[in-house]
C-alpha cells in the first residue's frame, strides 16, 4: 500500500469479537502462574499481523463493556439467553486492553454502546472527515458499513471486501445486508428473526424481493393466493364427493376461483423470480381452461365426471406448492413484527456521541518496555524474544508479504532453483497431490514445497486432461528432488506425513529427517479438538482461510480428482498448503517447548510416525476363503434369530427399524421406555436401553446379539475381503496418531481394534488372520498394564508388593476386599475383584458396578469402600489428580503428555464435571500406559532393522503387539521382544509380558 493511501486511512478493530474468536481456537494455553492466556495470545497475533501487513498511520481497538445498551431499551429480550462470557475468557479482557496500550493503540468503548457501533460511528465521521476506513472484523452484521469509502477486512480469511466483494460473497449488497440479519435473527444475542429462516433463504427472500418491508409485502400476497388455493382444493374435493352436483358446491368453487385468480394478480404484480412467474401464469391458464364461473350450470351432474374434467386444475394447484418455500413465506407473514424489530436490533448505530479527533487515532512506535514486561507476564516466550530482538520500536510487528508467491515448476533449472533455496533454509514443508485418498494405491499427481512463509512451489508429475502443459518425467523428479528427500540434515516439516510417506515411498522417493508433523504437534497442545485437519489449524492458529479441496475439485457428483484439474490452478492450493503447513510449524513449535512437550514429541510421537507407516505398508493377510464360509453360516444364524425374534414379538417385524422396534417393544409388549433420543424425543431403543430391559424380557436379549452378529458380520466378515489390496494380498490398516485424548491409537479401514478377543464369533474372525507361508504369529502382550502404572503413580504398598511378588492381583485384590486368606477366593470373588480392579481406574460408580456384576447397589458400595479402605494410596492418589484437575483444568501423563478439561470451569453442571473428573484419572492411567507402548514400539522396530531381521511389527492392538516372523528367527525374536518391552521404562513395579505364537491371530489371544 502507498505511503500517501495509509496516511488517510483509518483501521478499526472489532476487539470484543476477536477476542471471543481466539478464546474458541487457542485453548489450554496459560502463564506461568497458570493464568489463561490462549484468548490474549490469537488476539495479540492478530494485532502484530495487521500492523506488520498493512502499517496503519490511523489505527484504534473498540470493546464492548459490561452492562446494558439502547437496544436493551428497545427488546427487553437482547442477548438474554447469551450465557456468560466464560471466566477464563473474562480474565483476559484487561490483559487484551493492555496489549493495545502497549502497542500505544487506541482502546474506543462508551457505557450503553456495543464495539459494533463505535466502529459505526468511527467510520461515518473518518469518512467525512476524508477517510479511508478499513474494519477490521470476522461477524457479518459489520459488513452493512462497507461503501465507496468503508471496507472490511476479515483476518481470519485475510480477505478484504469492497461493496461488490460483499454482494459476490453474502449475496446481498450493504445496504441489505441488515435486511438479511433481520429476516435470519442471530440465536447468539437473541435476536429473535423469523422462525424457520435460516441465511441461506434470508439472502434468497432479499436478493430477490428487496428490503424487510418489501418481503413481508410479497409475504402477504403469497400466503394470501396460498390460501384461496388451499380453499379452492378443498372446494374441488368436495365436488367429487358431492352427488350429484348440488348448486352450492358449484357455487362455492365458482368463488374460490375468483378468489384465487385474484390473488394470483396481486403477486404477479410483486413477483420477480421469472421461473415462478411462469408457474403462476402455468396456474391461471388452468384455472381460465377450468371455467368455475360456468360450473353452476352443470349443479345436477354427476360430481365424479366433473370433477375429473377438473383434474388438469387439481394437478396445477398441488404442483403450485412444490419448491415455493411456503413454510419460509408463511413465517414471515406470520411474524412481521419480529422481522421489523430484528432489522432494527441488527443496525449498527452509526449516531453515537462521540468526538473524532484524528490526532488521538495516530500510531506510534510501541512502548517495548511495556510491552516485554507484558509478554513476560503472560509467559508470551516466542513474542518476548522478538520483542528483545527486534531492531526498533516499530518493527516489533511481524512481517508478512502481502501477497504469497506461488509458482508452477515445469523445468529441470526452475526444480533445481527450489531445491537449492530448501537445501539453503535448512528446513521446508513438503506436500503431496494425489488422485485418491488410500496412500498405498492413490497416483502421485504432484508435489509441493515451501522453504519461506508466503512462498512455494507445484510440482506437478501426473496430471492428465486435454491440453496439459509438458510436466517433468517422474524420473527427472527423482534425481533432482529425491536427494534433498533423503537427507536427513535438511529438516522435513508436513501435515499429516504418514500419508505422504507412503506416497512419496511408492513412487522411489524416500524421505528421512522429518522435524515436525504440524497435525500431531497440534493434537500434543490440544488433544481434544474436534479436528486436525488443515484447513481448521490455519483457520484457527494463523487466521488464514486456505482454498478447500471442493474449490479445486468441485463437490458431489461433479467432483474430479486432481489430475484432471488444471495446472495453475492446483498450483495454487497445493503450493499454498505447503505454505501454510510451514507458517503453521513456526506457530506450534515454540508452543511445544511453551507446554513442555517438544521432548515427548521428539522421542516418542514424531519417531513413531515412520513405524506406523512401516506398519500400514506391511498389512497383514486374511483368509477370504474362510470369511467367506464364515459370512454364509452368519447369514443363517441371523435369519433363525430374527425368526425366533420375530415369535417372541408375536408377529413378523423389521428387526432393524428401530421406529418398528419401538412398536414391537413399548406398545405391543408393552415394556416400559428408558430414555429418549436427544434429536428426535423419541424412545431409545439403543444398546443401553437394550442392556436395562434384557434381564426381565428375553426378546431385548437377544435383539442384542441379533445386533452384535450383524455388526460383525457386516463390519469384518462381509467387509474385509473388499479392503484386500490387489497388488498385495492383504489388508492394510490406518493408524490415526490422534484418534484418542489419551495418546492412545486408533485405527480404521478396518477398525482391527473393535475385534472381540473373548466371544466365540470375534475368536472366529481373527482366526481368518493369517501369517504368509513359513511365518508364524507371535503376540506380546502386556499384562495388566494399567493397573501396574496406577501401581507406580499412586505408590502403593499393597499394590506395589502384590506385583513385585508376582502375584495374582486379582486374587489379592479380592482378599482384601472379602477379608479371606487367598486361598479361599473364589472363581466369583476374583471376577468381582477384577471388575472393581479396572472399575477405579474408569471411575465407576456403584450403580453401574451392581448392573454390570449383577449385585445390589449397597453390595456394590460395600465392595468399592472395601477397595479404598485396603488400597488407600489409590484413593489419595485419585483424590490429588482430581484435585489438580479442578485447579488447573489439565492433567499430565507419567511422561508429560497434557490433557485439558475445560468442563471444570464450574459452569458445565454437575454431571458434565463428574464425567471430567472422571476422564482426568482414567487419562493419567491410560495415557502413560499408551506412551509405554509407543515407547517399546519404538525400541522393538529399532532393534529389528538393527539386528537385520526379516521380523514385522503388523498392529498395535490395546496392549499387544502382533508381530509376524519367519519361523526360522522365532526362536530369537520372542525372547528379544519380551525384553525390549518389559524394561521400555523401569517402574516401581515389574511390566510383564506374555508372549504367544501360532499360526492364526485368533491362536494367539
Amino acid at each position: 500500500m502507498a505511503d500517501d493511501t495509509r496516511a488517510k486511512t483509518l483501521y478499526l478493530v472489532d476487539g470484543t469479537s476477536q477476542l471471543f474468536r481466539a478464546y474458541f481456537a487457542i485453548r489450554g494455553l496459560s502463564n506461568p502462574g497458570g493464568m489463561p492466556t490462549g484468548a490474549v495470545y490469537g488476539f495479540t497475533t492478530m494485532l502484530r499481523k495487521l500492523v506488520g501487513d498493512e502499517k496503519p498511520r490511523y489505527l484504534a481497538v473498540a470493546f464492548d463493556l459490561p452492562g446494558p445498551t439502547f437496544r436493551h431499551d428497545r427488546y427487553a429480550d437482547y442477548k438474554a439467553h447469551r450465557p456468560p462470557a466464560p471466566e477464563d475468557l473474562n480474565v483476559q479482557f484487561p490483559y487484551a486492553k493492555k496489549v493495545c496500550e502497549a502497542f500505544r493503540i487506541p482502546v474506543l468503548e462508551l457505557p450503553g454502546f456495543e464495539a459494533d457501533d463505535l466502529i459505526a460511528t468511527y467510520a461515518r465521521l473518518g469518512r467525512e472527515a476524508g477517510f479511508d476506513v478499513v474494519v477490521v472484523a470476522s461477524d457479518k452484521d459489520l459488513l452493512q458499513l462497507v461503501d465507496d469509502r468503508v471496507t472490511v477486512l476479515n483476518p481470519s480469511k485475510n480477505v478484504r471486501l469492497d461493496a461488490a466483494g460483499v454482494e459476490e460473497f453474502f449475496g446481498v449488497p450493504p445496504g441489505r445486508v441488515r435486511d438479511v440479519l433481520g429476516l435470519m435473527g442471530d440465536a447468539v444475542d437473541n435476536i429473535p428473526g423469523v422462525p424457520g429462516v435460516g441465511e441461506k433463504t434470508a439472502i434468497a427472500m432479499v436478493a430477490g424481493y428487496g428490503g424487510v418491508d418489501e418481503v413481508i409485502g410479497r409475504a402477504q400476497r403469497f400466503v394470501a393466493a396460498f390460501e384461496a388455493r388451499d380453499a379452492l382444493l378443498a372446494v374441488l374435493e368436495a365436488v367429487g364427493k358431492d352427488d350429484p352436483l348440488s348448486e352450492s358446491t358449484a357455487r362455492a368453487a365458482s368463488e374460490a376461483g375468483e378468489s384465487v385468480a385474484a390473488r394470483l394478480r396481486d403477486l404477479l404484480a410483486v413477483e420477480r423470480d421469472e421461473a415462478f412467474r411462469g408457474r403462476l401464469d402455468e396456474l391461471g391458464g388452468a384455472l381460465d381452461r377450468a371455467a368455475l364461473g360456468r360450473l353452476p350450470s352443470r349443479a345436477g351432474s354427476e360430481g365424479r365426471a366433473v370433477a375429473k374434467d377438473l383434474q388438469e386444475l387439481i394437478r396445477a394447484l398441488k404442483d403450485i406448492e412444490k419448491g415455493s418455500g411456503r413454510k419460509a413465506w408463511q413465517s414471515v407473514r406470520d411474524h412481521a413484527e419480529e422481522a421489523r424489530l430484528s432489522r432494527e436490533l441488527a443496525t449498527v448505530d452509526a449516531l453515537v456521541p462521540v468526538v473524532f479527533d484524528a490526532e488521538a487515532l495516530q500510531t506510534e512506535p510501541p512502548d517495548r518496555e511495556r510491552l516485554t514486561a507484558l509478554f513476560r507476564e503472560l509467559g508470551f516466550r516466542r513474542l518476548l524474544a522478538e520483542a528483545e530482538e527486534a531492531p526498533a520500536p516499530a518493527e516489533v510487528a511481524a512481517e508478512a508479504p502481502a501477497r504469497a508467491d506461488y509458482r508452477t515448476v515445469l523445468s529441470r533449472p526452475d526444480l533445481e532453483t527450489v531445491v537449492a533455496a530448501c537445501r539453503s533454509a535448512g528446513c521446508f514443508a513438503v506436500d503431496t497431490e494425489t488422485d485418491g485418498v488410500d496412500p498405498l494405491r492413490a497416483r502421485l499427481v504432484g508435489i509441493s514445497l515451501s522453504s519461506a512463509p508466503a512462498s512455494g512451489a507445484y510440482v506437478p508429475v501426473g496430471h492428465d486432461y486435454l491440453g496439459v502443459p509438458e510436466q517433468l518425467p517422474l524420473a527427472t523428479v527423482r534425481e533432482v528432488l529425491g536427494p534433498l528427500l533423503a537427507d536427513p540434515a535438511v529438516g522435513k516439516i508436513g501435515q499429516n506425513l504418514k500419508y505422504d510417506l507412503h506416497v512419496l515411498r511408492r513412487h522411489g522417493l524416500p524421505v528421512e529427517g522429518w522435524r515436525l508433523d504440524t497435525m500431531v504437534a497440534a493434537f500434543l497442545l490440544e488433544p481434544d479438538r474436534p479436528t486436525f485437519n488443515l484447513d481448521g489449524l490455519a483457520r484457527d492458529l494463523l487466521a488464514y482461510e486456505t482454498i478447500r479441496y471442493e474449490d479445486v475439485a468441485g463437490s458431489g457428483a461433479r467432483q474430479s480428482t486432481l489430475d484432471r484439474v488444471d495446472v495453475a490452478r492446483v498450483t495454487e492450493y497445493a503450493a499454498e498448503d505447503a505454505d501454510v503447513t510451514l507458517r503453521l510449524a513456526e506457530v506450534l513449535e515454540p508452543r511445544l517447548v511453551e507446554m513442555g512437550l517438544d521432548v515427548l514429541y521428539r522421542e516418542v510421537d514424531g519417531p513413531l510416525l515412520p513405524v506406523l507407516a512401516r506398519m500400514e505398508a506391511y498389512g497383514i493377510r486374511v483368509d477370504v476363503g474362510r470369511l467367506a464360509a464364515m459370512s454364509a453360516e452368519m447369514g443363517e444364524a441371523l435369519d433363525r434369530a430374527r425368526r425366533e425374534i420375530h415369535a417372541l414379538a408375536g408377529a413378523p417385524f423389521n428387526v432393524d427399524s428401530p421406529k418398528q422396534l419401538r412398536e414391537v417393544l413399548f406398545e405391543r409388549l408393552g415394556m416400559k421406555p428408558g430414555r429418549r433420543t436427544a434429536k428426535s424425543g423419541v424412545a431409545s431403543t439403543d444398546a443401553s436401553t437394550l442392556e436395562d430391559l434384557a434381564g426381565e424380557h428375553e426378546i431385548a436379549r437377544r435383539i442384542l446379539e441379533y445386533r452384535e452378529l450383524a455388526k460383525l458380520k457386516g463390519t469384518y466378515v462381509d467387509a474385509l475381503p473388499e479392503l484386500v489390496n490387489p497388488e498385495t494380498g492383504r489388508v492394510h490398516t490406518s493408524y490415526h496418531p490422534t484418534g484418542a485424548a489419551t495418546g492412545r491409537l486408533s485405527s480404521s479401514d478396518p477398525n482391527l481394534q473393535n475385534i472381540p478377543a473373548r466371544t466365540p464369533m470375534g475368536r472366529r474372525i481373527r482366526s481368518a488372520f493369517v501369517p504368509a507361508e513359513g511365518w508364524v504369529f507371535l503376540a506380546s502382550d502386556y499384562s495388566q498394564v494399567e493397573l501396574r502404572v496406577l501401581a507406580h503413580l499412586s505408590g502403593d504398598p499393597e499394590l506395589i508388593s502384590a506385583f513385585r511378588a508376582g502375584e495374582d492381583i486379582h486374587r489379592r485384590t479380592a482378599a482384601r476386599i472379602f477379608g479371606v486368606d487367598p486361598a479361599l477366593v473364589t472363581d466369583e470373588m476374583r471376577r468381582r475383584a477384577k471388575a472393581v480392579n479396572f472399575g477405579v481406574l474408569y471411575g465407576m460408580s456403584e450403580g453401574r458396578l451392581a448392573r454390570e456384576q449383577g449385585i445390589s447397589r449397597a453390595d456394590a458400595k460395600r465392595f468399592i469402600e472395601a477397595y479404598f479402605e485396603r488400597f488407600r494410596a489409590v484413593r489419595a492418589y485419585i483424590e490429588r489428580v482430581r484435585d489438580d484437575a479442578r485447579r488447573t483444568r489439565e492433567v499430565r501423563t507419567f511422561f508429560g503428555r497434557v490433557r485439558f478439561f475445560p468442563d471444570l470451569s464450574g459452569r458445565a453442571g454437575r454431571a458434565a464435571e463428574e464425567a471430567a473428573l472422571r476422564a482426568a484419572v482414567n487419562t493419567t492411567v491410560q495415557g502413560t500406559a499408551a506412551d509405554l507402548m509407543k515407547m517399546a514400539m519404538l525400541r522393538v522396530d529399532a532393534a529389528l532393522s538393527g539386528a537385520g531381521l526379516r521380523t514385522r511389527m503388523l498392529l498395535q492392538v490395546h496392549d499387544e503387539l502382533l508381530l509376524e516372523a519367519p519361523e526360522e528367527e522365532l526362536g530369537r525374536v520372542e525372547p528379544l521382544v519380551r525384553k525390549l518391552m518389559e524394561e521400555v521404562h523401569p517402574l516401581e513395579v515389574p511390566l510383564l509380558v506374555d508372549g504367544k505364537t501360532g499360526a492364526s491371530w485368533m491362536d494367539v489371544t
